[in-house]
């Protein structure tokens, strides 16, 4: 779990078979797809390290005394497919190298992941009173930062070897905008306050987080069920189906009885379109009358996702480009233009953010490998309406323009844009003919254009 710094009011990110029915008292017959998940982490220790005491950083590890691999728990994952699908959050599996520095001992402790790989603990005689067992090996298929969603697949038993052809106890996908309030949650997962075992909870639904200060976090699923670190990337179950992976709880320092936050399913909309058009996997299909309900403040209520495969004629492999779906009524070049114009804005309101909240302009500067002279610029500059394009302002008001990313080294890109609109698609890469297609996009989910070839230039 971590501590988001703009947002005070969160503690931090809370690290069926074929669907069996729910007993009476609502535990399913089958717990073996709620899992647990770990790291193989490499913990090492070094004795005097040098240390910039101002800032606090490593400058130098100093001389390994000891160093061992072991296995870490780190949070929960749900199994939700047949061929080993696990959803889980994307902090559960992006584990950050942990620093701690002793300078009474001198002594640096630093413990970063292993491998690739992530752990995964099941039930494997179905005993929720038992602890889990290490089986699997689960690879990243896709990952969300934005949404803090993550997507595993299954490969190999817990010694390495690969799994061919085995089918998985899976947990159904259930709409989490078609929940009545103050009906009940069930919480599976494995917080660190509940030992080993796995821990079930309720609450109620107490419907949707709204702050307008905050917009990023809106839509959030609340309850009153019991949550805690280790909790993340588990399951939120109502009426036997998953509506959502517990993610987040409030600061126990605020007044008033503690709230969880939960991720919609809705959100692993684009870790599951990457699954499905890059790699062809079978996935969960989400119905897209719950993307359309009012309750869905995401932007895939709106926007439809946009894949593709970007291929060299040369080669015939797949390579990194610059990938861009514009409006119709916008040059390539009054786009770029843009595009840089909000580039040098977006910086300046994120230098001044992190001035005002207490980084001095030297660690601002180094954060961001930028000059002091370039930072104290940025620190005293004010924005107004005036020095700004007409379309920078509409932009910055949420007013669509373009979408851009680069496709990775298999050519593969996914971009989100508004739905049933009229655009240019432009591929540019250096050496290569740039290509501007026109095109209509759909009003679906998803829009999977294909191979698109380009060709060098002579």
């Amino acid at each position: 779990m971590y501590h988001k710094k703009l947002f005070v009011f969160l503690i931090s990110i809370l690290s069926l078979c074929i669907f069996a029915p729910l007993r009476s008292d609502e535990i399913p017959l089958d717990v073996t797809p709620y899992v647990r998940l770990g790291h193989l982490v490499r913990v090492s220790v070094f004795r005097n390290p040098t240390v910039e005491p101002r800032q606090k950083r490593i400058l130098n590890t100093g001389q390994l005394i000891r160093e061992e691999v072991v296995q870490m728990p780190v949070g929960s994952g749900t199994i939700i497919s047949s061929n080993g699908l696990i959803l889980t959050n994307n902090h559960v599996y992006q584990m950050e190298d942990n620093i701690r520095y002793d300078e009474e001992t001198q002594t640096l402790f630093l413990a970063q992941p292993a491998s690739r790989e992530m752990l995964v603990y099941t039930l494997t005689d179905n005993d929720p009173l038992k602890v889990p067992e290490l089986q699997y090996l689960a690879e990243p298929v896709s990952l969300d930062e934005k949404h803090d969603t993550a997507l595993l697949r299954i490969v190999k038993d817990k010694d390495g070897n690969p799994i061919v052809g085995k089918t998985f106890s899976y947990v159904p996908i259930g709409n989490p905008f078609g929940i009545r309030l103050n009906e009940t949650l069930t919480i599976f997962g494995y917080p660190s306050k509940g030992g080993d075992t796995i821990t079930i909870t309720e609450g109620k639904f107490l419907g949707y987080y709204r702050d307008q200060r905050f917009p990023g976090l809106d839509g959030f699923i609340k309850t009153n069920a019991a949550m805690a670190p280790g909790n993340s990337g588990g399951a939120a179950m109502n009426k036997a189906a998953l509506v959502g992976v517990p993610t987040a709880v409030t600061l126990p320092t605020l007044a008033g009885s503690d709230l969880g936050y939960i991720h919609p399913v809705t959100w692993a909309a684009k870790v599951l379109t990457v699954a499905k058009h890059k790699l062809n996997f079978e996935t969960p299909e989400i119905p897209l009358h719950w993307f359309e309900s009012d309750h869905n403040t995401d932007n895939t209520r709106n926007n439809i996702y946009v894949t593709g495969r970007i291929v060299s004629s040369h080669s015939q492999t797949g390579i990194p480009a610059d990938i861009i779906l514009a409006r119709m009524d916008r040059t390539l070049g009054e786009i770029e233009n843009l595009h840089l114009e909000l580039e040098v804005v977006n910086m300046i309101y994120t230098v001044q953010r992190m001035h005002t909240a207490g980084l001095s302009e030297e660690q601002i500067a180094a954060q961001f490998q930028m000059s002091l002279e370039e930072v104290k610029a940025m620190v005293a500059a004010q924005l107004s309406e005036e020095q700004l394009s007409t379309d920078t302002l509409a932009s910055l008001k949420g007013e669509f323009f373009y979408s851009h990313t680069q496709s990775d080294d298999e050519g593969f890109f996914i971009l989100s844009v508004p739905k049933g609109q009229d655009i240019k698609l432009y591929i540019v890469r250096n050496s290569f003919h740039p290509i501007e297609k026109k095109m209509t996009l759909g009003k679906g989910l998803s829009q999977n254009l294909g191979k698109i070839t380009i060709f060098r230039q002579q």
